[in-house]
């Protein structure tokens, strides 16, 4: 049975209109967040004033807010790439996973890390330092493991569902990354970057076992600090709201019918800072460094000072107005000089492609698993337990849903 598209076609309209309505909304809360940027960009006590009401009335379960991490530019700076460094390592990695399941042939699941060192030299005509010779080329790599029970109790408790499996790729992500910045750790200029929020925090699960996987990370951040890298975490359309509930706190202030309590939750307005610094930031451009204010970047200032979560937002495009957001650890955000080197190294990646850093998407591409790589590793399972005499037995409902979805064909009565 195909889809019906012609049932659709009320829904699209009204689809359509709403997205309208909300664009246009969207705009009259940037123009009043502008203003207000504007008139607080360098007044620091007012500042401190709003983020201390808002830590004090704010319901500490909704309110996520920003801090600017000092006084060096105004809350709307617009802050232009210097020229990239001579020479500089840039690591990414990435991750991919099959995950397990119990209607399938055999129990397991894959992991498959995938990175690559990429050496960034000046080229002559820009620096006339550099020989062809000098330049390396980049070097991908991938780490697959294989995860499945080694016996009858482990097969019974092999209970691993998408989100734990996701937490175990994300933790060999930054650990791989570590790892190759410590091989690197006599570079220069080491720039180490993930495809995903710094402030790891796991949806679910217990208490303890957030903990320790909170704890596994912030090892791995402290280990790149020690290496001596520049860590970033390129985050493609934030949905945050941090720098926009700094605002309605400061607009707050002179209200006194602000509901303060319900400062974060959905920040009361459905803007984001993404939507803001749209307007303000040009190709390559990047706002002012601020710190995250949370109660998980507080464990993380608890484990380590120099892992506290910053950002900035930034314009990655050769046109338009798209905006990502870099996350940076604190021992990062109090250097001027690797911020900035962060800054215009990772603009230099999105030159490569247009608007996304290359060594990331080089990355995805040595991680990701795709359906002939499962299938074809499912057939290699299947060769490697026919030598001992096992036979593969899929369920029930494995077996009808590759009959139902393997064509064309309706099955009728």
């Amino acid at each position: 049975m195909s889809l019906e598209f012609e049932k659709l076609l009320a829904r699209l309209d009204l689809m359509a209109r709403s997205a309208a309505s909300r664009h246009q909304t969207r705009q009259d809360l940037v123009a009043e967040a502008l203003e207000i940027l504007g008139r607080y960009a360098r007044d620091w006590s007012t500042i401190e004033t709003a983020l201390a009401t808002a830590g004090e009335l704010a319901d500490p379960k909704y309110y996520h807010s920003a801090r600017p991490v000092d006084q060096g530019h105004a809350l709307n700076a617009t802050i232009d790439p210097p020229q990239p460094p001579l020479e500089a390592t840039i690591i990414s990695t990435d991750g991919s996973q099959i995950l397990p399941d119990r209607h399938a042939a055999h129990l397991y699941y894959l992991i498959n890390i995938g990175g690559i060192v990429f050496y960034h030299r000046v080229s002559d005509q820009e620096a006339g330092t550099h020989s062809p010779s000098d330049v390396r080329s980049p070097e991908p790599f991938s780490i697959p493991e294989l995860v499945f029970p080694r016996d009858d109790l482990e097969a019974i408790e092999f209970s691993y569902g998408s989100g734990d499996v996701s937490i175990e790729r994300d933790l060999k992500e930054i650990g791989t990354l570590a790892d190759k910045a410590s091989e690197h750790k006599n570079d220069n200029t080491l720039l180490a970057i993930l495809d995903q929020r710094l402030l790891y925090w796991p949806i679910g699960g217990s208490d303890a076992a957030t903990k320790e996987v909170v704890k596994r990370w912030l090892a791995a951040m402290s280990r790149l600090h020690d290496s001596g890298a520049i860590l970033a975490g390129y985050i493609v359309r934030p949905m945050t709201s941090s720098v926009i509930n700094l605002l309605l706190a400061l607009r707050g202030l002179g209200d006194p019918d602000f509901n303060w309590n319900s400062l974060g939750k959905h920040n009361g307005i459905g803007l984001t800072d993404a939507a803001l610094f749209s307007h303000i930031l040009e190709p390559g451009q990047r706002s002012k460094v601020f710190v995250n204010i949370s109660p998980q970047n507080k464990r993380f200032a608890d484990y380590d000072p120099a892992n506290s979560i910053c950002f900035f937002y930034m314009n990655p495009g050769q046109t338009g107005h798209l905006i990502a957001r870099i996350d940076i650890p604190m021992w990062v955000a109090l250097d001027e000089t690797a911020v900035s080197t962060a800054h215009t190294l990772i603009y230099d990646q999105c030159r490569i492609l247009g608007d996304y850093p290359y060594v990331i998407a080089r990355a995805d591409e040595m991680a990701v698993v795709g359906h002939q790589d499962h299938q074809e590793l499912d057939f290699m399972i299947d060769l490697h337990m026919q030598r001992y005499g096992m036979e593969p037995r899929l369920t029930a409902k494995q077996s009808s849903k590759g009959l139902a979805r393997g064509g064309k064909t309706r099955h009728g009565i």
